[in-house]
C-alpha cells in the first residue's frame, strides 16, 4: 500500500427552550410529539459522503463538514470506522433516539416543527440475547445479529442532560431546524461510544412518516476541548490494532517489523516520534495532536458564536420508539 502517503495528502487537503429555525426567527414547536430511535447511523467513508451528511452551517452556502472529510479518508486508508459504528448501533451501545414534534399528521408541511435528539439506553427489548454478537466467527464474518431493540417496537430510558429542540419548518416533506445545540454519539476506537455536544446545530430530515425517518442529517461544530479530549484519543486507540496487525515486531522500531508498504508503516511513517520523543513503534495521542499535518486538516473550519470549532456532519436512518417525555 504504497500509494496511500500521497493519497492521503492529496485527499485530506480537501478542505444531536425552541430554537430558531434556520435563521428565520424563533420557533416554537408544536403539535404532536412522534418518537424514534436511529437504526443507522452513518459517519462519511468517502469526500462524496462527507458533503452529503454536512449542512451549512456558518451561512456562507458551503456545506460544513470538516471532521467528515477527515473521517472519510482515514476510512480509505483501512479504518472501518463504518464497521464499528454498525455494531456499536446494532448491540446498543450507541442509542440515539428522536423526538419529533409537528402539528402536521401528513408530516407535509409545517412552520412551527421540532427535532430534539436524546441519548438512550436500556433498551426492552434487550439489544442482543444472552451470549450474542453482531458478527459471527465465519469467515468472512456475518453480521445481522443483535439488534432486536430496533424492530419499531423498542423502549427506552433516557440519559439526562440533552439540549432542546431544533425549531424549524417542514417543506414539502423535508424538515429544516437550527440553529442550536445538539448531542450525539459515535464511535472511533471501540464500540464505547463518545458523546460529542455540537453548537450550532442544525437537522434537515426527509421521508418521514409515524413509523421513522429514511434520512436525518445532523450536522454541527466540535469544540477544541471536545476535539481534544475525545475525538483524538479516539483516534489514537484505532491505530493501535492497525499497526498490531502489520508489523511484527513492535519492540524494535525504527522498522518495527512492518510490511512494506502497509498501512500500519504508513501510520508509524506519519505519527511515530512526531512529538520530538523517539520511536517507539506506537502512535500516542500527543504525537497526533502534535502532527503537522493532523493540525491543519483539524483546525477550526467555522465560528458559531465568536467560537472557532470544527464541522461535523452525520447521517440516522430511524424507527417507531417508545420512551418518556422530556
Amino acid at each position: 500500500m504504497a500509494s496511500i502517503r500521497p493519497y492521503l495528502l492529496a485527499a485530506l487537503s480537501l478542505t444531536f427552550v425552541a430554537c430558531s429555525g434556520d435563521d428565520g426567527g424563533t420557533v416554537i414547536p408544536e403539535g404532536e410529539h412522534y418518537q424514534f430511535v436511529s437504526k443507522k447511523a452513518y459517519v462519511p467513508t468517502n469526500n462524496n459522503q462527507a458533503r452529503e451528511f454536512g449542512l451549512d452551517l456558518n451561512g456562507d452556502k458551503t456545506v460544513d463538514n470538516q471532521l467528515g472529510m477527515v473521517l472519510g479518508t482515514l476510512s480509505t486508508m483501512g479504518f472501518d470506522i463504518q464497521a464499528t459504528i454498525n455494531e456499536a448501533v446494532a448491540e446498543g451501545s450507541i442509542i440515539l433516539l428522536v423526538d419529533f414534534q409537528t402539528p402536521d399528521p401528513t408530516f407535509t408541511s409545517s412552520s412551527a416543527s421540532g427535532l430534539r435528539v436524546l441519548l438512550g439506553d436500556v433498551p426492552t427489548p434487550a439489544a442482543c440475547n444472552l451470549g450474542e454478537t453482531y458478527c459471527n466467527t465465519a469467515t468472512p464474518p456475518v453480521c445481522t445479529g443483535c439488534q432486536r431493540h430496533l424492530n419499531g417496537m423498542g423502549s427506552f430510558t433516557v440519559a439526562a442532560g440533552s439540549p432542546p429542540a431544533l425549531g424549524g419548518k417542514i417543506i414539502n416533506g423535508t424538515f429544516t431546524g437550527g440553529p442550536g445545540d445538539l448531542s450525539l454519539q459515535i464511535a472511533l476506537g471501540g464500540t464505547d461510544g463518545i458523546q460529542l455536544d455540537l453548537i450550532g446545530a442544525r437537522a434537515k430530515a426527509s421521508g418521514i412518516s409515524a413509523d421513522g425517518m429514511t434520512s436525518v442529517i445532523l450536522a454541527g461544530a466540535l469544540t477544541e476541548e471536545d476535539l481534544n479530549t475525545k475525538v483524538i484519543p479516539a483516534i489514537s486507540t484505532q491505530i493501535a490494532p492497525v499497526i498490531a496487525e502489520d508489523c511484527n515486531a513492535l519492540t524494535s522500531p525504527p522498522a518495527c517489523g512492518c510490511m512494506a508498504g502497509s498501512t500500519g508503516k504508513t501510520v508509524l511513517d506519519l505519527f511515530d516520534g512526531g512529538d520530538g520523543t523517539a520511536k517507539n513503534c506506537a502512535v500516542s495521542v500527543e504525537e497526533i495532536k502534535q502532527n503537522s499535518l493532523i493540525q491543519s486538516l483539524l483546525a477550526p473550519d467555522v465560528t458559531i458564536d465568536g467560537r472557532k470549532a470544527l464541522s461535523l456532519g452525520i447521517k440516522v436512518e430511524t424507527v417507531k420508539a417508545t420512551f418518556p417525555a422530556q
